[in-house]
């Protein structure tokens, strides 16, 4: 269309602005999911010309594909009332408005998963107080305000992870009476307030790993009830309190020398600890629900095994990748519970299984990568008779000297057995053991 004077330009704006207004329509795929396909919204004043509809009843659940859009279509709100799960992730919307929700009154479910919004607005989802689930992950968000999320006090999961969020309001999170599952993953949070959450009092599981964080506060867990699982792995902390009512922390990838418990009687089941700097196993409390203990990858030197007795359910003991040269068994009595045995990446020159009598129980027993250059197996079947695999892979182990452990070995039930390609440079296969 070509306009040449004033009043044809006019009369061709007002033209374009008509041809430019759309009816999109949504298809149901599968029974409840009605689709927007190829929407294009590049500013929020194309809002107003362009209408949305359904080919067939009105939808309680619309998502938008292969769509884009500078701000979430407030009129889907208008047209179909109903709507209870609305999925505009990955649309490119830039902008939350003040009145973006606020006839979203019976949304339960919001996904803008991999948009570009940079900040969420003071009561931003006046008018949708039935929301369970908010979903702001992979966005660019780096300020929310205090007054953000009130009135949601039917959420239940928010989602805030792969952001910039690199501080929190001390009361953001108060209205979220009703939040079970937390994830703030990937930003860049240096704290979190000692009493950021201590009105979440249905949280049962936070994640706060890959941030920045030099100091966490859990006094604001303790409960009457159990908080399943706290990761705030790879940050910067060098002490963690764990809370009598938790039940799995990880919090690998840290700096971490100081471990303590909050109360007595603690519910903890899962502890991974790994790659920090502890140097004793000593330095853990006892945890007599305890079932798996990660301390691989620390600066332990020695082990020994009477630890175990503070942990009376221990099924998983990992203590891969440390420094250790010794292992001892202060154990006066059996420990039937203990299953698996991870020693492996160590610096053992040479172990008894002797050593191990008080554990008659063990499936698995890793010794891979230490230096052993022997290891005495006399009587294994006898005394570890369920010890179904023994790992012996990458070590030192001199062929004039491993007669008697070939000949205990090869009538065990025991799996030991390593292949030639696994040998060191210079060590050959003798028995199933490479050895130089």
């Amino acid at each position: 269309m070509l306009c040449s004077e004033s009043l044809a330009t006019l009369l061709c704006i007002i033209a374009l602005g008509y041809t430019s207004a759309r009816d999109y329509k949504c298809a149901f795929e599968g029974s409840q999911q009605c689709v927007f396909r190829g929407v294009q919204l590049k500013s929020a004043d194309q809002l107003a010309s362009n209408t949305f509809s359904s080919s067939g009843t009105a939808p309680r659940n619309v998502k938008f594909a292969s769509s884009t859009m500078a701000v979430v279509p407030t009129a889907v709100f208008q047209q179909f009332p109903n709507v209870e799960q609305l999925d505009s992730s990955f649309s490119g919307i830039k902008t939350l408005m003040g009145d973006t929700f606020a006839e979203a009154n019976n949304l339960r479910e919001l996904n803008l998963t991999g948009n570009k919004i940079p900040s969420l607005p003071n009561n931003l989802f006046n008018g949708a107080k039935k929301i369970t689930t908010l979903d702001f992950s992979q966005n660019d968000i780096s300020e929310i305000q205090e007054s953000t999320f009130t009135g949601l006090n039917q959420l239940r999961v928010l989602k805030l992870d792969n952001n910039q969020i690199a501080t929190l309001p001390a009361a953001v999170f108060n209205p979220l009476t009703s939040l079970e599952a937390l994830d703030l993953q990937r930003n860049m949070l240096s704290k979190i307030d000692d009493s950021l959450l201590a009105s979440c009092t249905s949280l049962i599981s936070l994640n706060a790993s890959h941030n920045v964080l030099q100091k966490f506060e859990t006094k604001q867990f303790l409960r009457e009830w159990s908080v399943d699982a706290i990761d705030v792995s790879f940050n910067r902390l060098k002490a963690i309190s764990i809370p009598k009512n938790l039940r799995k922390l990880v919090a690998s990838n840290n700096q971490i020398q100081s471990v303590q418990v909050l109360g007595k009687e603690p519910s903890l089941i899962f502890l991974r600890l790994s790659h920090n700097k502890l140097t004793s196993a000593d330095q853990i409390p006892s945890f007599n629900k305890l079932v798996t203990l990660d301390l691989s990858h620390n600066q332990i030197e020695s082990f020994d095994f009477g630890s175990v007795s503070k942990f009376r359910n221990l099924i998983l003991l990992k203590l891969d990748g440390n420094r250790l040269t010794t292992v001892s068994n202060s154990l006066v009595s059996d420990v039937t519970y203990l299953k698996y045995v991870h020693l492996a990446h160590n610096q053992l020159t040479r172990l008894d299984m002797e050593t191990l009598r008080t554990l008659p129980r063990i499936l698995k027993l890793d010794l891979g990568y230490n230096k052993l250059t022997q290891l005495d197996a006399k009587h294994i079947s006898d005394r570890f008779p369920v010890l179904v695999r023994l790992v012996l892979t990458g070590n030192d182990f001199q062929c004039d000297k491993i007669a008697d452990l070939v000949k205990e070995l090869k009538y065990a039930i025991t799996e030991y057995k390593t292949t030639a390609d696994q040998c060191k440079t210079g060590q050959r296969l003798v028995g199933g053991i490479c050895c130089s």
